[in-house]
C-alpha cells in the first residue's frame, strides 16, 4: 500500500482504519495575494479528536505539497501518540488550496495565480467563520504545510500559543529556487508539446526523486535490480494529479517569502508565539538555512535530526520528531 508524501509514494504496511469524514465550507469569495478573486471558494478539512469546552486544544494542520488531509492521516501523522496527538488535541487538518480537494485549478474554472498567503488566508476564515475560533493552541506543518505555518507566524502572530514548522523555510533558498523552477519549466514544455498529464508527472516523479532522498540512502535502499519496480511504483501517486493542480502549488512555493521589504523576518522574539522549527541537514529538497537562521532570530528552538534520509528524515527518526513535538507543546 502506497502513501503520498510531498507529492510522492512511500510504501507502508499500514493496519486498516476508518478515515475521518472529508468535509466542505464554502467560504465565499476570497481575495487572492495576486489582486484575483476566487469565487465561491472551497476548503477542505477533517477533524479528529475532542473539542475541550473552552476550545483550547486546537491544533492547526495544513497538508504538504500536493498532499490531502486523507494522506496525513494515511501516513499515521494524526491519531492518539501521533504526530498530531487526538488523545490530547483537536486537530483540524485543513487541505491547502490548489491540493485538488479544496478549490484548485483542475475543479475550479479560471483558478487565479496562488500563494502561502491565500492558502492561510482561506484557513484562517475556515477557523473563524465556520468554527467561531478566535485562537487555537498550536499551528503544526510538514513541508509546504511547515512554509503555511512560517506564513501563519508573519499573519496571524498573535492567533496561536505556538508554531512548529517541520522540514521548512520561510523562503525558497537559491537552490530551492533552481529545483523548483526546473520541476515546472519540464512540465510546461511537456504540456506545450503534447505529453499528457500522467507522461509529464511520470517524469517529474523520477527527477524528484533526485532530491527527496540523499544519494546516500537512495543507494542504500534501492538496488540498481530494484529501481525500474521502484520508480514505477513511485509514479503512481503522480497518476493521481493534475498537472495544473502541481503548477499551482510549486508556484505558491516558489513565491512563498514570509520576509519583509528589508529582507528581515517581520515577526521579533518579544512578540512571536512558542516556535519550534524541525529540520534535517541533509534535506536537499527543502534547504534548511533560512530556517535555522530564522528560529536563530527570533530566539525559536531548532531541532536538528541528524541522518542520511534527506527530506524524510523527520519520518526516518519519526520517534524523536514525536516526542520532541509533545515536550514542547507541553511546556508553559
Amino acid at each position: 500500500m502506497s502513501f503520498h508524501f510531498f507529492g510522492f509514494w512511500i510504501t507502508l504496511l499500514l493496519s486498516a482504519t476508518s478515515m475521518a469524514e472529508q468535509q466542505y465550507v464554502n467560504i465565499g469569495d476570497l481575495e487572492m495575494r495576486s489582486g484575483e478573486v476566487l469565487e465561491n471558494c472551497s476548503v477542505g478539512y477533517r477533524t479528529y479528536g475532542e473539542l475541550n469546552a473552552d476550545k483550547s486544544n486546537v491544533l492547526v494542520f495544513p497538508t504538504w505539497f500536493t498532499g490531502t488531509t486523507e494522506i496525513l492521516e494515511e501516513f499515521e501523522k494524526i491519531g492518539p501518540g501521533k504526530l498530531a496527538d487526538t488523545s490530547r488535541y483537536f486537530v483540524i487538518a485543513i487541505d491547502a488550496l490548489g491540493n485538488g480537494v479544496s478549490s484548485s485549478p483542475s475543479n475550479t474554472e479560471n483558478f487565479p495565480h496562488l500563494s502561502t498567503v491565500d492558502m492561510v488566508q482561506s484557513q484562517y476564515r475556515l477557523l473563524t467563520e465556520h468554527f467561531n475560533l478566535t485562537h487555537v493552541n498550536s499551528v503544526l506543518g510538514i513541508s509546504m504545510g511547515g512554509m503555511q505555518a512560517f506564513r501563519w507566524l508573519e499573519m496571524y502572530p498573535n492567533f496561536m500559543d505556538a508554531v512548529i514548522p517541520i522540514d521548512a523555510s520561510p523562503k525558497m533558498t537559491s537552490y530551492d529556487l533552481l529545483q523548483w523552477n526546473t520541476h515546472g519549466d519540464v512540465a510546461r514544455k511537456m504540456v506545450a508539446s503534447g505529453y499528457s498529464d500522467a507522461e509529464t508527472l511520470g517524469l517529474i516523479s523520477n527527477i524528484s526523486l533526485l532530491t527527496l532522498f540523499t544519494p546516500e540512502y537512495f543507494v542504500d535502499q534501492v538496488s540498481p535490480d530494484n529501481l525500474a519496480d521502484f520508480l514505477d511504483e513511485q509514479k503512481q501517486g503522480y497518476l493521481k494529479l493534475t498537472v495544473a493542480d502541481y503548477l499551482a502549488q510549486s508556484e505558491a512555493m516558489i513565491g512563498h517569502d514570509v520576509f519583509d521589504k528589508n529582507g528581515d523576518f517581520p515577526i521579533k522574539e518579544e512578540s512571536a508565539p512558542r516556535v519550534l522549527v524541525i529540520g534535517v541537514p541533509t534535506d536537499h529538497m527543502v534547504n534548511q538555512t533560512l530556517a535555522r537562521e530564522v528560529a536563530a532570530q527570533i530566539g525559536a528552538e531548532y531541532l536538528s535530526v541528524n541522518n542520511y534520509c534527506g527530506h524524510l528524515g523527520t519520518t526516518c527518526d519519526e520517534t524523536i520528531v514525536v516526542a520532541k513535538v509533545a515536550e514542547f507543546l507541553s511546556a508553559e
